[in-house]
């Protein structure tokens, strides 16, 4: 699962909002954007980046976030609607296919965090906003209720800001995953389970239907 602030991190949490033209490196203008204190210290590629944006992708039409962790990396999360076919299932029940092409395996599958800041929360943001500030009351369908699947980039060979020895990044052969990269890596994460739910599945062998699903492992069974 995504690492989530706690409730003293939350609590002493100081943050912005931001209204970049575009999120970095792309032409995309995001639907929010926040720094927040999750932001690296010190000089280096993340500089003028926010630390949580969103947006919808307009191929699938399904809402993405890309939010920092609290050790400096990105994590990138799509939401699918409660009608896709993995709305529900745990990270680990994901089929590989989905997985597959991706940095990094997908390992964050939950709803949308309603009590974590906005800053920080892997939530639909324009669903809890309106004209830049949190509402102050929310119906219950005004709730987001996608399944968010998604991965961070803390692998073996990315650079997590707040994980060691920057200077020796270059030397272990660690990458600093930029916004672009996020944006990116969610992009093709969104399209992949919009092709998985349309059965364009690229392995012949597997049905990409709710068939051809594995069992049934949603969160809350047992």
């Amino acid at each position: 699962m995504a690492k989530k602030p706690t409730k003293t991190r939350a609590k002493a949490l100081t943050v912005s909002a931001l209204t970049p033209a575009v999120i970095p490196g792309t032409s995309v203008v995001p639907e929010a954007a926040y720094r927040n204190d999750h932001h690296p210290i010190g000089a280096g590629p993340w500089k003028g980046e926010p630390d949580k944006f969103a947006w919808t992708d307009k191929a699938t039409g399904y809402p993405c976030v890309v939010v920092r962790e609290y050790t400096g990396e990105y994590g990138a999360h799509v939401g699918v609607p409660p009608t896709h076919s993995l709305s529900g299932y745990k990270a680990k029940a994901v089929p590989g296919e989905i997985s597959e092409g991706l940095h990094r395996p997908i390992s964050s599958a939950e709803p949308c965090q309603r009590n974590a800041p906005e800053p920080v929360s892997i939530c639909h943001v324009s669903a809890r906003i309106a004209h830049g500030q949190r509402t102050a009351a929310l119906n219950p369908q005004q709730e987001d209720d996608a399944w968010w699947l998604g991965m961070t980039f803390d692998g073996p060979r990315d650079l997590v800001p707040a994980g060691g020895k920057r200077n020796l990044a270059a030397e272990r052969g660690e990458t600093y995953r930029d916004a672009k990269f996020a944006f990116e890596q969610a992009t093709l994460l969104a399209r992949k389970l919009f092709d998985w739910e349309n059965g364009l599945s690229s392995d012949p062998t597997l049905d990409s239907g709710p068939s051809g699903l594995p069992r049934p492992d949603k969160e809350g069974s047992r």
